[in-house]
């Protein structure tokens, strides 16, 4: 199977950067995979003996970095054919380990003002791409992201262009120039607790979608998600993701071009605030460094999976027949476009990746099921199938 020997492959890379610097009996477990670049980046703990495991990551994405941060595996030309880091020594992120361990932080908060009350916390990682970490400080939280050193102007100059044009972003405290940024809290009650109706809450949504779409965006949004429809099947590696990536394929061959439009690019309830729950106005957007040109289908399907997926995961929880009914109601809204539709299905591929990469075999069956529901070429969709729609949908 191609993901079996994928994993091999890159434990196999691991051990050999490893060297004796661990037993052969060492507990190595995968605990993330995604694509970056030519490759991917693979996430393990390693656990050898009493030693406390630590995590390393494997990075076969050919991507260039300023400077290693650990072992380096030369290809048969003289390039590289594989990192290995410990975190948080990401190379594509240098950032990361100082502010990771406070120092960087403190004196960039320092100098903007902010007087740290504690240590930065990560909250959110994806190895070679971007990290947020939560800095506690005497006036509440601050959040710190790191990104890439070449992206960090651009983030800035993307939250001063939404915030001129109105948007609720968060103000840029500091920078630097090293791919490290000091942001406001959004404020407001995340929006996933909302519990307005539902189609208040889509409402709202699509008045952010036609402020987005206003905005005098200059470049592309950093999306991609039509290009890892064969990343996504070939980590599944099954006859379904197969036959749903064959249909995807022919859907977007398929599709007229129409013009573009400001867009977030990752859209979701997560990257939305509220007053308090009992409303939908949006009064916080985060996470914007995605944001630019785009098809304007791209954030109803991010919406759309994301509500579905964290539907399928609150299954008989509380708030999740709440998010069911979102779910539906944004199917009947959107999804009568095809590039919507689309778009959904290979959303929806990627968080069966995230859940087979938990091995979560219920879970990544409900969520191909989705996939292949939405990928399927029929009519204008009114509502989700009743299968999916019971307290234990996506169960075998």
């Amino acid at each position: 199977m191609l993901e079996t020997t994928s994993r091999s492959a890159d434990e196999a890379l691991l051990r050999e950067a490893l060297g004796g610097t661990i037993a052969p009996t060492a507990r190595i477990e995968r605990i993330s995979r995604e694509p970056l670049g030519g490759g991917s980046v693979t996430g393990f703990t390693v656990a050898d003996g009493d030693a406390e495991p630590v995590t390393v990551f494997v990075d076969t994405s050919g991507q260039s970095v300023r400077a290693e941060t650990g072992a380096v595996l030369p290809d048969d030309a003289g390039g590289v054919a594989a990192r290995i880091w410990l975190h948080p020594a990401d190379p594509h992120l240098p950032a990361l380990a100082p502010a990771a361990f406070g120092h960087a932080a403190t004196g960039l908060l320092a100098r903007a003002g902010v007087e740290a009350a504690g240590a930065p916390r990560i909250v959110g990682y994806r190895p070679g791409r971007r990290a947020v970490l939560r800095a506690p400080t005497t006036a509440g939280a601050s959040w710190i992201k790191v990104v890439r050193p070449r992206r960090a102007a651009q983030i800035v100059e993307r939250h001063a262009l939404l915030r001129r044009a109105g948007l609720p972003v968060p103000l840029v405290r500091a920078w630097s120039p090293e791919g490290l940024l000091i942001l406001d809290d959004a404020g407001g009650t995340p929006a996933i607790e909302t519990e307005a109706p539902a189609d208040v809450v889509l409402d709202a949504v699509d008045l952010l979608r036609a402020r987005l779409a206003a905005v005098p965006f200059d470049d592309d949004a950093r999306t991609g998600i039509v290009g890892r429809i064969d990343w996504y099947s070939a980590r599944l590696d099954s006859p379904i993701a197969t036959d749903i990536a064959a249909v995807l394929h022919d859907a977007v061959r398929a599709e007229a071009p129409r013009p573009r439009v400001g867009i977030h690019g990752d859209l979701h309830l997560g990257q939305l605030f509220v007053p308090d729950a009992s409303s939908a106005e949006i009064v916080g957007l985060i996470d914007v460094d995605t944001a630019g040109l785009g098809d304007p289908a791209e954030d109803p399907a991010a919406f759309l999976s994301h509500v579905l997926a964290s539907a399928l995961l609150s299954s008989g929880m509380s708030g999740g027949a709440r998010l069911r009914r979102i779910a539906e109601r944004a199917t009947a809204r959107w999804a009568g476009d095809v590039h919507v539709r689309t778009r959904t299905a290979i959303q929806l591929l990627g968080h069966a990746v995230a859940a087979d990469d938990r091995v979560d075999p219920a879970r990544r069956e409900g969520l191909l099921a989705l996939a292949a529901w939405f990928a399927a070429p029929v009519g204008h969709p009114r509502s989700l199938p009743k299968t999916l729609l019971t307290p234990d949908f996506g169960s075998p």
